[in-house]
């Protein structure tokens, strides 16, 4: 069901995993799927109008694992550049009139329910929604489309948080009970911790 039909999903999936010693993090098994499958399911379970997957390192092993999945894939050949990259290519190829929910593809412990609360947050295109638990701001993060430009002038591997900081004022924090907005799985350590909390 495509309850928001306005709203692009964007799955960041094209780092190079350069923490993870030798290890391609999206692909790292999660329980019976990868990673990266995880993370694509639940955001496809929110029922945007669209979800794109931006592929960088490794992209066909990547794409190989979402062949199955509902999703629009783009590639990013500057993603070593950093997240920045990614970013102007997803917003580049998402037509969502009213703006974008941004998840990590190395974030699988965040919660279905999570996605969708910040979805439903992002009431105008002037809006920005993310997620907080005890005073602290996770992922997924969701940017209405007033802020095109701004995002497809984003440089550098800082993640859409400049334009956060520029438009702090339209910023919306969505309360939630899910430890998973803080958790990625950039090293070996983090994936072992994440699997064990599981």
């Amino acid at each position: 069901m495509t309850r928001f039909t306005n709203l692009s999903g964007i799955v960041l999936a094209a780092g190079s995993s350069s923490r993870m010693e030798g290890a391609n993090k999206l692909l790292l098994p999660w329980q019976k799927q990868c990673v990266l499958q995880v993370v694509v399911e639940r955001i496809c379970e929110v029922g945007l109008g669209e979800v794109i997957v931006v592929t960088g390192h490794q992209r066909v092993e990547v794409e190989e694992a979402l062949r199955h999945h509902p999703v629009r894939l783009v590639h990013n050949p500057d993603f070593a550049e950093g997240m920045a990259a990614s970013i102007r290519v997803g917003v580049e190829a998402a037509v969502g009139e009213k703006g974008y929910l941004f998840a990590l593809g190395d974030m699988p412990q965040i919660a279905g329910t999570t996605m969708l609360k910040v979805a439903e947050a992002l009431k105008s295109s002037e809006t920005i929604a993310v997620p907080v638990r005890n005073g602290r701001r996770g992922h997924p993060v969701a940017i209405g489309s007033a802020y095109r430009d701004a995002l497809l002038a984003l440089t550098g591997d800082r993640g859409a948080r400049p334009v956060l900081a520029k438009n702090a004022a339209n910023v919306v924090e969505v309360p939630v009970e899910d430890e998973g907005i803080f958790v990625d799985v950039d090293t070996q350590e983090s994936y072992r911790a994440a699997r064990t909390a599981l």
